[in-house]
């Protein structure tokens, strides 16, 4: 029989040694499941702006993403993986957008800073470039990356209530909206922002290669310029401490030199004298 009354299993997302955000227990506040990506994998994310990757037959176990220029500036209100390209995710919160690879700990494409604050976001069903965010003034903005990836393609005011919550129908068409007043307002888009288009998936699949690709080059030169510095900084301490040594060893010799004048200095002063 199933348990119903309690979970069957817990996991705290506690960062333990990570090197950027030590010993801290991150808040979760949106969460992706998705099968296509794997059975045992969740994607989290969290109040202070990580994503979390979970995966229950790994031996890590928990995965933590960008806690730096990647983080978001705030709770991540919504994440979700592209309906076609599953290994590819989408998180929203701040003013931004970010398209993530699950393999690596940054992400490949920001949108552009909207004007007011993001509270959820999620990808078109049928068109894998196309994805919708809900914005704090009460404006729905969408995005095709199908077509260009640095400008909103369509902006409408659906309420003078900040947006909360959005959903689209499996169509592809009907899109609805939640404010915070508790109204749901149903949109309905266009044809070209609903219906895939010639070549859409090949080409999108491109266009995030391509990120993933440049994402990847910028990460190797980053960890190649850091063991550059450490390389560096070891030879100049190799470099300082032979020098180190030979003064405090000239010093040392002129010292003894020093003490065995004075001593035979002293010792013809006593001779000198006894003769006298």
């Amino acid at each position: 029989t199933r348990r119903l009354r309690e979970p069957l299993e817990r996991l705290e997302l506690e960062t333990k040694n990570h090197p950027h955000i030590p010993n801290i227990t991150l808040g979760g506040s949106s969460m992706e499941y998705n099968q296509e990506a794997g059975p045992y994998k969740y994607l989290v994310g969290t109040e202070q702006g990580v994503v979390v990757s979970i995966n229950q037959k790994s031996k890590n176990g928990m995965t933590i993403y960008d806690t730096q220029a990647g983080r978001h500036h705030g709770p991540i209100y919504s994440i979700q993986r592209n309906p076609i390209h599953s290994k590819f995710f989408m998180t929203v919160g701040d003013w931004t957008a970010r398209i993530w690879n699950e393999d690596l700990k940054s992400p490949i494409m920001t949108t552009k800073y909207h004007p007011a604050y993001l509270t959820s976001g999620c990808w078109s069903p049928t068109r894998p470039g196309v994805f919708f965010v809900t914005r704090n003034d009460g404006v729905i903005d969408i995005w095709d990356y199908f077509y260009r990836q640095n400008d909103v393609t369509y902006s409408h005011k659906v309420s003078d209530s900040p947006l909360s919550s959005i959903a689209v129908h499996q169509n592809g068409k009907l899109v609805s909206v939640g404010d915070k007043t508790g109204t749901i307002s149903l949109l309905q888009v266009c044809d070209s922002l609903a219906t895939q288009q010639s070549n859409e998936k090949l080409a999108l699949s491109g266009i995030l290669e391509r990120e993933t690709k440049r994402e990847k080059n910028l990460e190797a030169r980053a960890k190649e310029l850091v063991r550059q510095q450490k390389l560096m900084k070891t030879q100049e301490a190799e470099k300082e401490t032979p020098q180190c040594d030979k003064t405090t060893e000239a010093e040392m010799n002129a010292l003894l030199q020093k003490i065995d004048e004075d001593f035979l200095k002293l010792m013809q002063d006593r001779n000198n004298d006894s003769e006298q």
